[in-house]
């Protein structure tokens, strides 16, 4: 091998150890980058949500299109971290479910989206209940809630 290989492949090899010994360490105490312990957690959450979420023998009152269209309706409203939120339509959107399968088809819809102060990306992504309890006051939380258990779903923000 040349010199100049042999440089090439001593940047390459120090470029990766600079990246794990100290730029993604750095990354995850930032909040950046998700450690190996919270993307393990992540997945648990997530596996356990898809049981507690299990509508049954339920029937969803609208199609997962529909829910897809009130999902992003809800993230329009909420987007912008309270500048120009529309909270009340927010709300509004995430009454609209009916039962426990409504609700899933709404969660999966609604997914993980990022939220946005001044245009910028604030924090990680969230899903749909940590959009709602971020960006609705509480009294309005606990009115979805009580419109929840008036209709027997189980989910409560």
């Amino acid at each position: 091998m040349t010199t100049d290989k042999d440089k090439t492949l001593l940047y390459i090899v120090g470029g990766i150890a600079a990246y794990f010994v100290l730029l993604r360490p750095l990354l995850e105490k930032l909040g950046i980058v998700q450690s190996s312990e919270e993307q393990k957690q992540q997945n648990y959450k997530e596996e356990e949500k898809g049981k507690y979420l299990d509508p049954g023998t339920e029937k969803p009152t609208k199609s997962p299109g529909e829910w897809v269209i009130i999902a992003d309706q809800i993230y329009q409203n909420l987007k912008f971290s309270r500048v120009s939120d529309n909270r009340a339509d927010a709300g509004y959107q995430v009454a609209r479910v009916k039962n426990n399968a409504d609700f899933k088809l709404l969660y999966k819809a609604f997914g993980k989206r990022q939220e946005y102060t001044f245009g910028i990306p604030s924090g990680g992504e969230k899903d749909l209940s940590a959009f709602i309890v971020d960006n609705l006051d509480r009294s309005q939380i606990e009115i979805i809630n009580k419109n929840y258990r008036s209709k027997g779903i189980k989910f409560q923000f």
